[in-house]
C-alpha cells in the first residue's frame, strides 16, 4: 500500500462510502451478529445494535468477586483507568463477545470467561483461562459453534500448552478437546460453512505457524513451516480459504488464498504493509466479498529471528474483494492513523496497537470497528451491502506488487 493511498483515506477512514455512523459511545466493541442484531461492548457493558431501535444496553458483565482479586479486576478492566490512561499509552480493550443461540452469550474479561442465557442481562463465570493468556484473554476469532457444540481456543503467551476447548452445553462447562505443545498458541477456531469443518490457525515461529483442522481430537495440519501460514482470521468460500499473514516483521505480507482442490500452497492474490488479522465475508448481488483487516502494531515480535524489526505500517486498513474477480485484486475500503500517545515518546512505555474489528451481515453489510485511531477510534461504522458491492468505483485498487514502506 503507498503513502498516496493512505492520504487518499478521508477522516473517517471508509474511502467514498456512504457508511453510517452507529451511535453506541465511545471506546464500543463489536462482538458479533446474529439473528439481525449486532452485539457489543463498552467497558464491561454489553448491548445490542438493531436498525429499528439503535444501540441499547442490555447489562454489565461482573467482577469475579473473589475479595483482592475482584479490586484489581475492576482496575485493570474498569472504564475509569482506561480512560486515565488513554493519553499516555492509548486505548486498549480487554472484553470480547460472541453470540451463540438462543439468546446465549459468552463473553471474556482479561483471563474470565462468563456466559449469559438471558441476552447479557445476567452473566455467571464459567471457565478460567491459563494465567499466561494475553491482556484480552482470547482473540475474536476464539470462538464458534460447530456441530452442535461450542468450541474455545485459549491464547496463551508462556510456557502452557496451547488448548482448544469444547462444550457441549452452550458454554456451562468445558472438556479439553485438542492440547499440543507443538504451536505456541491458536489464534482462532472456525466452522467452515462448506465444507462442515471445523478448522483452526496456529503460531508463531515458522514452525508453529499453522493453518489447519480439527480432526478426532487432534490439530492436523494442513500447512505449515513458514510465516505465509501463520493466519489469525480464516474467510471461506465455496472454492477456497483466504487468509493474510500474521507476521509484522515481514518485508512481504501476503494476502493467501488456498483452493479446497488445487496446489497444497496457497497461492498470493494481494499485499498490504502490515499484519492481518481479522476477515469476514458477505455475500451482495450474487459475489461473495471477502474483507480482512489489518492491524498497525507496536514493538517488536518476540519470536521474530534475531534482527527482525517491527515493519507495521502506520495505519490499520480494511481491504476486500470478490469472487468475480476470483479474489485477485482488492480495494482499500478504509484507512485508520494510529493514534499516538504522549508515551510513544517515552522510552519503557507500554503503548497500544490499532486495530480494526469487524462483523457481516448480508441484510445489514459490513460492521467495521476502528480501535486505537487518530480519528473514529472505537467507533462502529455500518457499509450497507449495496455500498460494499460499489467499492471498485470508489476506492483505490492495491497494487499486487511489494508496498511502499
Amino acid at each position: 500500500m503507498t503513502r498516496r493511498h493512505l492520504e487518499r483515506a478521508t477522516e473517517r477512514g471508509v474511502v467514498g462510502m456512504r457508511s453510517e455512523p452507529l451511535d453506541l459511545g465511545p471506546e464500543a466493541r463489536i462482538g458479533g451478529v446474529r439473528d439481525g442484531r449486532l452485539y457489543w461492548t463498552r467497558g464491561r457493558t454489553v448491548g445490542v445494535w438493531t436498525r429499528s431501535e439503535g444501540g441499547v444496553s442490555l447489562g454489565t458483565l461482573p467482577t469475579p468477586g473473589d475479595g483482592r482479586l475482584d479490586a484489581a479486576f475492576r482496575l485493570r478492566h474498569g472504564r475509569f483507568a482506561k480512560v486515565a490512561l488513554r493519553p499516555v499509552v492509548g486505548s486498549w480493550t480487554t472484553t470480547n463477545l460472541w453470540p451463540l443461540r438462543d439468546g446465549t452469550l459468552l463473553a471474556t474479561v482479561g483471563r474470565r470467561v462468563f456466559r449469559s442465557g438471558d441476552s447479557g442481562r445476567s452473566w455467571a463465570p464459567v471457565h478460567r483461562l491459563p494465567d499466561s493468556s494475553g491482556p484480552m484473554g482470547t482473540l475474536p476469532t476464539s470462538v464458534c459453534l460447530h456441530g452442535g457444540d461450542v468450541y474455545l481456543a485459549e491464547y496463551t503467551l508462556g510456557d502452557d500448552p496451547a488448548r482448544i476447548l469444547r462444550s457441549d452445553d452452550d458454554g456451562r462447562t468445558w472438556e479439553i478437546r485438542v492440547e499440543t505443545t507443538e504451536v505456541r498458541h491458536f489464534h482462532g477456531v472456525f466452522h467452515d460453512p462448506y465444507r462442515d469443518a471445523l478448522w483452526a490457525t496456529a503460531g508463531d515461529t515458522d514452525d508453529e505457524s499453522a493453518v489447519g483442522r480439527l480432526v478426532d481430537g487432534e490439530f492436523v495440519r494442513v500447512g505449515s513451516g513458514s510465516q505465509r501460514w501463520r493466519a489469525v482470521g480464516l474467510a471461506f468460500t465455496p472454492t477456497a480459504v483466504l487468509w493474510g499473514m500474521d507476521c509484522s516483521y515481514a518485508a512481504d505480507v501476503e494476502l493467501l488464498r488456498l483452493r479446497r482442490d488445487g496446489p497444497a500452497e496457497p497461492e498470493t492474490v494481494g499485499r498490504t504493509d502490515a499484519s492481518a488479522y481479522y476477515a469476514a465475508t458477505l455475500t451482495v448481488d450474487g459475489d461473495l466479498w471477502v474483507a480482512v483487516a489489518t492491524a498497525a502494531e507496536i514493538g517488536d515480535d518476540s519470536t521474530a529471528p534475531a534482527g527482525r524489526r517491527n515493519r507495521s505500517g502506520d495505519a490499520a486498513r480494511v481491504l476486500v474483494a470478490s469472487s468475480s474477480s476470483s479474489y485477485e485484486t482488492w480495494y482499500e475500503l478504509a484507512a485508520f492513523r494510529r493514534r499516538r500517545p504522549v508515551g510513544e515518546r517515552v522510552p519503557g512505555v507500554p503503548t497500544a496497537s490499532a486495530y480494526v474489528f469487524l462483523a457481516a451481515d448480508e441484510r445489514l453489510g459490513l460492521f467495521v470497528n476502528p480501535f486505537n485511531a487518530r480519528s473514529d477510534g472505537g467507533s462502529v461504522m455500518r457499509v450497507p451491502p449495496e455500498a460494499v458491492s460499489r467499492v471498485a468505483d470508489e476506492a483505490p485498487a492495491v497494487d499486487a506488487s511489494a508496498p511502499d514502506r
